[in-house]
């Protein structure tokens, strides 16, 4: 038998005015509730439209006060000093619950012990047009949510129609404030968050309407009220849980400043990235932190090229560095290099028995590197002179495990920026499908490597070091860019960026990896993406061997494909027997 306790009252608050458009559906969504144990309240906040006259038509099943207008936050203050429930259900009036939205929400309070505990719980949920029909679904990014409750906030990912409130976080952190319009809401959740835990259920369970008449889209306080309350809940995370977040102060001012910098939340953006940049200029005007970096360059033959590379390295700001090269069985002279070897007591050279590939090589000088941090550089690529100096002082500010920077491409004279250190953050979903890393601009945290126990896949000759990248980036770890670009990569037309043959060889290594790992098998939608791009490859490989080049829409390409696959023809075969049957019957 289900005790009496397991199914608490819950009360729907709905504060409505001027409401007569859609307070009937959120009030048939409400009634509609497959959870019971149910009161509705609506506090109608001085309507002068038909409001009134729709809501008594519902006569005993909801509660309907009216008062003289004062605004959402006396309606909700009001609901709530009249509630008989033991939670907390904010309906507004112009949006719809999903029949389960009650049920649900107790449900998970019951499967996890929940119940009666300071636990508050939300949903991701759709939005729909003024007509209810869908525009889209908001999916909220669960373990984020996990790991950084906090987000919940500043990043905007909690719609207050989705929550389940005890009635006890009102009793302890009174009402909504009515000096506020439109941040009431975050600013209630900010207070109970101290003691209160916010937990997402990854279920869409509720419909928030978008439309015109909507406060968040005509009152200019929407800026000035949510502005000034990021900045108040930033003020008041302590400066160890900043660090816990992101790893370092500024990092997470860099990850609060991009995400909002395409949202309405311009000022905010921009005030958080100068906090970012204040605390990056101190470290920068600062010495550098003597740590030792241990830089790795494997090479076969080749011999001018890598004299060029490992004089970039000498040719440091920084000094701290010892430089390990990896001969992976040259066949050619390597006497200019033996030289400098010899000249230079932080110079090894390691030699394979054979010639292996890069990720032999560069997991070789892995294992003989005795540097705090490991620098990676290909032996037809070159270090700028402050490459190590500069990187080094961004890994101080940021705590970085892992970092990379832009780069300068070389083709044939011309030198074009690549701005690739703009990547940064939790960005292993995108690096999925779009990985920018340059193997000569990473810089890792070599104790943190060794801990992780990552090693290039020596099985794999293209795709090896995005597939370290994305190893490296599983879970939580935050990618430090610099978008300043501190290394120089020399292509050619024979370079793996100009070949159709390496790319599809390197996309078929990156997929396999992916596809086959039980961390990222799990994102469908960035897989996707991958395999649009190696369609993209393959399609354009497919024309080549053909020795045509097909112009114009995807829908034509498929058309001249398909017939030289004799699938037109044949298409065209059974329609013209088609058509004779059909004459013939006629």
């Amino acid at each position: 038998m289900v005790k009496k306790d397991d199914n608490p009252k819950v009360t729907i608050v709905i504060p409505v005015y001027n409401g007569e458009d859609y307070v009937k559906y959120a009030l048939d969504s409400a009634v509609a509730q497959t959870y019971k144990n149910l009161e509705i309240i609506v506090v109608d906040d001085g309507s002068t439209d038909g409001t009134e006259e729709i809501v008594k038509q519902y006569k005993d099943k909801v509660t309907y006060i009216k008062k003289e207008n004062g605004g959402v936050s006396t309606a909700l203050n009001l609901a709530i000093s009249k509630m008989k429930g033991e939670y907390f259900s904010w309906l507004s009036h112009d949006d719809v619950y999903e029949p389960n939205k009650v049920e649900r929400e107790v449900e998970f309070l019951k499967e996890h012990n929940y119940l009666g505990k300071k636990i508050i719980v939300f949903s991701d949920y759709n939005l729909i047009d003024k007509n209810g029909r869908l525009i889209g679904s908001v999916i909220k990014d669960h373990r984020e949510l996990e790991l950084k409750p906090e987000y919940g906030l500043l990043k905007g990912h909690i719609n207050g129609l989705s929550l389940l409130i005890p009635k006890t976080a009102f009793d302890e952190y009174g009402g909504f404030d009515t000096k506020l319009s439109c941040a009431q809401d975050y600013e209630k959740w900010w207070s109970m968050m101290k003691t209160y835990k916010f937990i997402h259920i990854p279920e869409i369970l509720v419909n928030t309407r978008y439309h015109k008449k909507q406060t968040t889209n005509t009152s200019p306080k929407v800026l000035t009220e949510g502005n000034a309350l990021y900045y108040k809940i930033i003020s008041e995370i302590p400066e160890k849980r900043l660090i816990e977040m992101e790893g370092s102060k500024y990092n997470f001012f860099r990850e609060i400043s991009e995400f909002h910098q395409d949202s309405v939340y311009t000022e905010l953006s921009q005030k958080c990235r100068e906090w970012a940049d204040e605390i990056l200029d101190k470290a920068l005007k600062e010495d550098a932190p003597q740590k030792m970096v241990s830089v790795i360059i494997p090479f076969y033959n080749r011999e001018k090229e890598t004299v060029r590379a490992i004089k970039s390295v000498l040719n440091q700001t920084y000094k701290n560095f010892e430089i390990i090269l990896v001969d992976d069985g040259s066949e050619e002279s390597i006497d200019a290099i033996k030289d400098l070897v010899k000249k230079h007591e932080n110079i090894t050279l390691i030699s394979n028995k054979k010639n292996s590939g890069p990720s032999v090589s560069r997991n070789n000088g892995i294992k003989a590197a005795k540097g705090d941090y490991i620098a990676f550089l290909d032996s037809d690529d070159e270090f700028v002179s402050d490459k190590l100096e500069t990187q080094l002082k961004y890994i101080a500010a940021t705590n970085a495990k892992i970092s990379h920077t832009s780069y300068i491409r070389e083709l044939n004279g011309k030198e074009t920026v690549i701005n690739s250190g703009a990547q940064s953050g939790h960005c292993e979903k995108k690096l999925m499908y779009s990985c920018m890393i340059a193997t000569p601009t990473v810089m890792i945290d070599r104790k943190w490597l060794m801990e992780r126990g990552c090693l290039f896949n020596t099985e794999l000759h293209t795709g090896e070091d995005n597939c370290f990248w994305l190893e490296l980036m599983k879970g939580d770890t935050y990618l430090t860019g610099i978008e300043k670009p501190l290394s120089i990569v020399h292509a050619n037309e024979k370079s793996a960026a100009f070949s159709l043959d390496r790319q599809i060889e390197g996309l078929k290594s990156i997929i396999h990896y992916q596809i086959n790992d039980e961390y990222y098998s799990q994102f469908d939608f960035e897989l996707s993406r991958l395999m649009i791009g190696y369609a993209g490859y393959a399609t354009k490989k497919h024309e080549r061997d053909l020795g045509v080049l097909v112009e114009g829409s995807a829908l034509k390409k498929l058309l001249f494909f398909m017939r030289q696959e004799g699938i037109s023809s044949t298409m065209q075969r059974v329609m013209k027997k088609i058509k004779k049957t059909t004459s013939s019957k006629s």
